[in-house]
């Protein structure tokens, strides 16, 4: 079917025909006066039938191009030469806000283009005109329109030349884009916020990479094949293996035992499977061999489809929790040792001070010539045995009595070389390298002897009738963190300088279950033996804020190194004990407030024999009922520290707010740094520590409560 001819097309035929009819009547013109034949006439009439037709058609094509514009979705505007609107569709009407009858005959310029744009548009604009192309003509073009209400609209027009009879007219195409700007900007503000998603989850991958790359346990990934895929730097350290070790050949058997990795296949990897996420503790396998417990999480990771296809691991390295926890278990095993030790001492101390008591006094009320007098010091002699052996006990539960100053650890030991001599064999060849630049330690120079008197004694026994060396050596070492973590000691050790002493043996050394309980009291290797000693050095070192560790494998020897922290007051005169007053009669009223009624009878007697007159209470309640009712006439107390009911510390603070002034000597079986801790302050009388001779107690209770008065003891008969 043939298209329609155009509105142009119509025009140009109907022109040709009209001048054609204007020449045929111009001829007909002449012919008739020249009396012309009859077939001009048909020939004229043809071309009027013709010419008829054509305008018929022409009509059509206008109708329907008025349609057409009538009915558009664009505006469409004519406008002549000059700029001023011939025609404006209803489109134009909705887009613009202006009427038809309103519109035309304006400038375009005035209702359509916005004054802020006229300078930079206008010239160009009627440059087109004028020209009848340009930017502007027979081309789509975007811009901006300004509507009656004053809002502007973003529009795409094109300008098309269009010849009407003899003057050339324009007619400008507009569209209103508002809706595609607005899609526009809406896409330019997807993909910003697209681009800006991506730039943000590519940093947070880039920043879960590093920490991964960073973290200190453990990260892995193997696919359901079995086939490693990663390993972080971390856990290539903790398997043993090269940062730049390639995975593509492993597989994750190659980390496991027989035994751990079907625990994996038949138990642990079908619950991550089935569950998303499974947490337990999986033994691995470094590139030694070496077992590495580890706390682990095993999470299923799916593909784009939500397929499970991958599994990672994450893994915490269990070896310095578990070291540390054997650790912590055995430092609470000696402590709970050493609150027993400490509690079985003090208990035999308050028997052994009735004993030596009463042996104190069968001595001096027997004449110096008996026979009897030596079975008296016999059993004053084995007493003070017993107590020898207390006070070890005590320096195994950390509250032995200490006598602490300032202690130059070589000097100490080349002191000792004649003594170390004479205890080891032999067969045995003993080297010393004592540094002679030793800072001082604080501490107490019995214990320190019997330190390292033990140590000697022990790798003698170690190297037994073989033939060997056994070296002391002494220095200055830095104390760190991980040299703490690495030691038995007692949390409040810090670190800093420390000076040490180190016993090394080429003995027989000791396997790991032996070096677990060396220190455990009454644990022995030798056939016979208490078995206090390493125990007994363990709480000396405790009680002097050290450290201790050992090195020891199955013959290879044994090293012990026990670091003492350096002393913090520099050379302190050496402490002078109280000198012993002499003994003289004394009197006044004493109170005895003890749980024992041993050390009661004991103590009653040799005050007694001292002058004084004794009253007694058999614990820290009876006592300040009984001062209560005597206090005008109690001159003085010999306080227990520990007591049932009520402890000294409480019975002391009960007398003094009856009597603010009353003299009170504490009496322990601890040491007077333990016992005396808790009256800091509180101006205690003195201290005498259990079990004690009766000279000693005397020569305290003398000094301490000399001057008290006569007694009046007119209400004690």
């Amino acid at each position: 079917m043939s298209s329609k001819p155009t509105h142009e097309a119509l025009q140009q035929q109907l022109s040709a025909a009209q001048e054609t009819i204007a020449a045929l009547r111009k001829r007909m013109h002449h012919m008739e006066n020249g009396n012309a034949q009859l077939p001009f006439q048909k020939q004229l009439q043809s071309y009027q039938q013709r010419i008829a037709q054509k305008a018929n058609a022409l009509e059509e094509v206008r109708n329907w191009s008025a349609l057409i514009v009538h009915h558009s979705m664009d505006a469409i505007i004519r406008i002549d030469q000059q700029g001023v609107i011939q025609s404006w569709n209803p489109m134009a009407e909705r887009m613009f806000g202006y009427r038809a009858a309103e519109a035309r005959g304006m400038l375009m310029e005035d209702i359509l283009i916005p004054r802020r744009l006229h300078g930079a548009y206008l010239k160009h604009f009627y440059r087109h005109l004028q020209r009848r192309r340009g930017a502007l003509m027979n081309r789509r073009v975007e811009g901006i329109a300004q509507c009656k209400d004053g809002s502007e609209l973003p529009v795409e027009f094109v300008g098309s030349y269009v010849q009407q009879g003899d003057q050339p007219v324009f007619v400008m195409v507009l569209r209103d884009i508002s809706d595609r700007k607005a899609a526009e900007q809406q896409l330019r503000d997807s993909h910003a916020n697209l681009e800006s998603l991506v730039a943000l989850r590519t940093g947070e991958v880039r920043d879960q990479a590093a920490i991964i790359e960073a973290t200190l346990n453990m990260v892995s990934m193997a696919d359901l094949d079995g086939n490693v895929l990663y390993i972080n730097p971390a856990g290539k350290n903790i398997l043993g293996l090269a940062q730049d070790q390639p995975l593509h050949a492993m597989k994750i058997g190659r980390f496991h035992s027989p035994e751990a990795e079907q625990m994996l296949v038949q138990d642990v990897l079908p619950k991550t499977l089935q569950q998303g996420i499974c947490e337990t503790e999986c033994e691995f396998l470094d590139a030694d061999a070496n077992p590495v417990p580890m706390a682990c999480i095993f999470m299923s990771l799916a593909d784009q489809d939500g397929h499970p296809s991958r599994i990672a691991v994450i893994g915490r390295d269990l070896r310095k929790e578990i070291a540390m926890q054997h650790q912590l278990e055995h430092v609470d095993r000696l402590e709970s040792l050493g609150v027993l030790a400490g509690g079985i001492a003090h208990d035999f101390n308050n028997i052994l001070t009735a004993i030596m008591g009463h042996a104190g006094m069968a001595q001096i009320k027997l004449d110096s010539r008996s026979p009897v007098q030596k079975y008296l010091q016999g059993i004053e002699q084995s007493s003070q045995q017993a107590a020898n052996l207390c006070k070890q006990m005590l320096a195994y539960s950390g509250k032995g009595t200490l006598i602490i100053e300032p202690v130059d650890l070589s000097s100490l030991i080349d002191d000792m070389r004649s003594l170390l001599d004479v205890s080891i064999t032999k067969n045995i060849i003993l080297n010393f390298h004592l540094s002679d630049t030793l800072p001082a330690l604080d501490g107490d120079i019995t214990q320190i002897q019997q330190i390292i008197l033990n140590l000697v004694i022990n790798a003698s026994e170690a190297i037994n009738q073989r033939s060997g060396v056994i070296t002391v050596s002494t220095g200055v070492m830095e104390v760190d963190k991980a040299y703490l973590q690495a030691s038995i000691h007692q949390p409040e050790v810090a670190t800093g300088r420390y000076v040490y002493l180190e016993v090394s043996d080429s003995g027989c050394g000791m396997d790991a279950a032996t070096r677990k309980k060396i220190f455990d009291p009454f644990f022995t290797t030798k056939f016979t033996g208490r078995g206090l000693g390493m125990s007994a050095v363990l709480g000396i070192v405790h009680g002097h804020s050290g450290l201790l560790n050992l090195y020891s494998e199955p013959e290879k020897g044994t090293t012990f190194k026990i670091a003492f922290p350096t002393s913090g007051r520099g050379d302190l005169p050496a402490s002078e004990e109280n000198k012993a007053a002499p003994l003289q009669r004394v009197s006044g009223l004493i109170l005895v407030i003890d749980d024992e009624e041993s050390i009661r009878e004991v103590a009653s007697i040799v005050l007694a024999d001292m002058g004084f007159e004794v009253i007694t209470a058999v614990d820290g309640k009876d006592g300040v009922a009984v001062f209560r009712q005597y206090q005008q006439e109690v001159t003085g107390v010999l306080l227990d520290m520990t007591m049932p009911r009520m402890n000294g510390e409480e019975c002391f603070r009960a007398l003094r707010q009856i009597n603010p002034d009353i003299k009170v000597i504490l009496s322990s079986g601890y040491s007077a740094e333990d016992a005396t801790a808790q009256f800091h302050g509180k101006d205690l009388a003195g201290f005498i520590q259990k079990p004690y001779l009766i000279g000693t107690f005397q020569d305290t209770v003398s000094t301490c409560f000399s001057g008290v008065g006569q007694l009046n003891n007119k209400n004690l008969r």
